[in-house]
């Protein structure tokens, strides 16, 4: 019984402990208001409130394509990847919800692969990853106590502001993946409600919303270009599918994992495109002669001192 009951003590001491080390990680976040749960959101709370011009939303294949700095730094506009790995559509639509009474941006630039994958086919070890991130947030935040040794506790910002640098090339050969086809690939019949209520809530409020499919020879094909495609054209939707469009993506050199993701070679060459895209819609101003985005000149050196590093 004594045994049992400094178990249960400990047990109970380990959890207020891990609770403490959660709070003081995540500083400079209003927990009271947005709670402990929203990991995937924390990084876009650490930004100035109405700052974000562009909002990026979807899976791996964000926030390994698109580097908001390389935009920054070429067009002066102000973006973000709100990307969660292998993420499902009624997580992007949270995730939005978020994203426009936070900053209320411009611009939703949507990853069209997000709207096929089935959350009910989730793998496993993939929710166990989430369950984790969301219900024990200092298994992604565990770094956050560098900050406090450089000074920087204040607010939790993302210097590459949810662009993942990776470097790492694992070569694929130059695949004709995108052969043309008049069939469509279906959407899971669960999906079809939180694609309309992401519709609406741009509408509702104003926002352009762009649906965009980034370079990947593993998860892209003509059919699910179709289906977007008809997507778009019945909403009045932009698409932009980059699998289609020549941006000199080499395979061999631009890839991390034999074509499935972009590494930081081939993120340049997409964010430059995305970038002049934005350009294009003339509904974002240029921030770079603008006193107060200071921080986000800090934030390009910090990028840029670790591209020429690598």
């Amino acid at each position: 019984m004594k045994n049992l009951l400094k178990a249960f003590i400990f047990t109970g001491i380990l959890v207020v402990l891990v609770i403490i080390s959660e709070l003081i990680l995540i500083s400079g976040i209003d927990i009271r208001k947005h709670g402990i749960f929203k990991s995937a959101n924390y990084e876009l709370l650490g930004e100035k409130k109405d700052t974000i011009d562009v909002i990026f939303l979807g899976d791996s294949l964000i926030y390994s394509s698109i580097s908001p700095m390389e935009i920054w730094n070429n067009y002066g506009y102000t973006t973000f990847d709100c990307a969660e790995a292998a993420q499902i559509i009624p997580d992007a639509y949270n995730y939005l919800k978020f994203a426009i009474e936070n900053q209320h941006p411009k611009i939703i630039m949507m990853e069209a692969n997000v709207m096929f994958r089935n959350p009910s086919k989730r793998k496993m070890g993939e929710r166990i990853a989430i369950f984790f991130k969301q219900f024990v947030p200092i298994t992604k935040y565990h770094d956050n106590w560098k900050k406090y040794i450089d000074g920087s506790k204040k607010k939790w910002v993302n210097p590459n502001k949810g662009y993942k640098y990776i470097t790492l090339t694992e070569s694929s050969k130059n695949k004709n993946y995108m052969i043309y086809s008049n069939k469509y690939h279906e959407i899971p019949k669960q999906n079809l409600p939180y694609i309309k209520k992401i519709i609406d809530l741009c509408k509702e409020n104003d926002v352009k919303l762009v649906l965009v499919s980034l370079p990947t020879q593993n998860s892209w094909h003509y059919r699910k270009h179709n289906t977007t495609e008809k997507v778009a054209k019945e909403n009045n939707l932009e698409f932009i599918d980059l699998n289609l469009v020549d941006l000199n993506i080499n395979w061999e050199t631009d890839t991390k994992d034999n074509g499935a993701h972009l590494n930081y070679l081939g993120a340049k060459k997409v964010s430059d495109y995305i970038g002049n895209y934005l350009h294009s819609t003339k509904l974002i101003t240029d921030h770079r002669n603008d006193s107060d985005y200071k921080s986000w000149y800090r934030a390009y050196k910090k990028y840029e001192k670790n591209s020429v590093s690598n």
